[in-house]
């Protein structure tokens, strides 16, 4: 009997958190695709007005033609037509957020229309009853230990499951990272050529399909690190102040890509640039994983001194 409490408890914990965990990333996301709709409502804003600085460039008007006349209006037109072709990257990413936003929310309330997570619950409050009956029957201080090391591997085995989950998260975000700086080394051979070696334009068509081609690895890229923030953020709710993470670092690089490649996107330096902090985030991932991977091998440990523990008190 008291084996079937302990696994019961233990299934139903696991339930308890899953539905916990459920919510808390229901919440989140909520809040982060209010935020994302803002974001790209107003870079739509900005994109618009953008473009219809370039229209109002390109109507006739005596001031046009003044600056067409003292080479002026190439200028102009260049600077704005640069700012469109940033604001547009910029707009399409936040729409991209939104959109991957949404399907994470439809994802997550399915997940709690589960039965197991519905229910769970009326569950546990039906088998506290059983438990509290049957320590009251079985009462004695070997029974006290058996269930603090029961109590106690629930808790090492939810935050396992935990850091599996963070691990894997993480491992999608180097792949992702590892594509965005390969599209973008691709990128950089290409702009050394052609800034230094003059490759003409060939080359210069090629280096901009390489930057074209690298805003959805770059997405995916942000996208890989927004899901591993929410998995850490699950480790550390379970692990408490044992395990934590500033974010801050290496989550927030889409901002930095974009201002220091597409707002002077044909500068070698400016790739350079944004290759060589693309590198330091994906440093700081990788650091973030041998924490978690440590923190496992802790766990695996700590799961085999209390299973030597329970067996010496059913063994004696």
């Amino acid at each position: 009997m008291r084996t079937d409490i302990h696994e019961r408890q233990m299934e139903l914990t696991l339930r308890r958190n899953e539905r916990n965990r459920i919510r808390r990333r229901l919440e989140g996301t909520e809040a982060q695709y209010k935020e994302a709709e803002r974001l790209r409502d107003s870079l739509h804003r900005q994109l618009t007005k953008e473009q219809q600085d370039v229209i109002k460039l390109g109507k006739f008007s005596f001031a046009n033609k003044i600056k067409e006349w003292t080479g002026k209006w190439d200028e102009q037109m260049e600077r704005e037509i640069n700012e469109v072709a940033e604001a547009e990257l910029k707009y399409n990413e936040a729409a991209k957020t939104v959109t991957d936003l949404q399907a994470e929310l439809s994802r997550l309330k399915e997940q709690a229309k589960n039965a197991d997570v519905q229910y769970v619950d009326e569950d546990w409050e039906d088998f506290l009853r059983e438990k509290e009956s049957w320590i009251r029957q079985n009462d004695s201080v070997a029974t006290a230990t058996l269930q603090k090391i029961a109590d106690d591997r629930i808790r090492i085995r939810s935050l396992m499951r935990e850091i599996d989950e963070a691990m894997e998260a993480g491992n999608k975000a180097v792949r992702a990272l590892d594509a965005a700086l390969d599209k973008l080394g691709n990128a950089e051979g290409l702009s050394m050529w052609d800034t230094f070696l003059g490759g003409g334009l060939v080359v210069s068509a090629l280096k901009y399909s390489e930057m074209n081609s690298s805003d959805d690895l770059v997405h995916r890229a942000q996208r890989a690190l927004r899901h591993y923030e929410t998995e850490l953020m699950d480790v550390q709710n379970v692990a408490s102040e044992s395990f934590q993470v500033n974010h801050n670092d290496f989550f927030t690089f889409t901002d930095i890509f974009f201002d220091n490649i597409f707002s002077d996107w044909m500068v070698h330096s400016r790739i350079t640039d944004a290759k060589s902090k693309l590198n330091v985030v994906l440093r700081d991932v990788r650091r973030v994983q041998d924490r978690l991977k440590r923190k496992r091998d802790e766990a695996i440990e700590e799961i085999k001194r209390l299973d030597e523990q329970e067996q010496t008190i059913i063994v004696s």
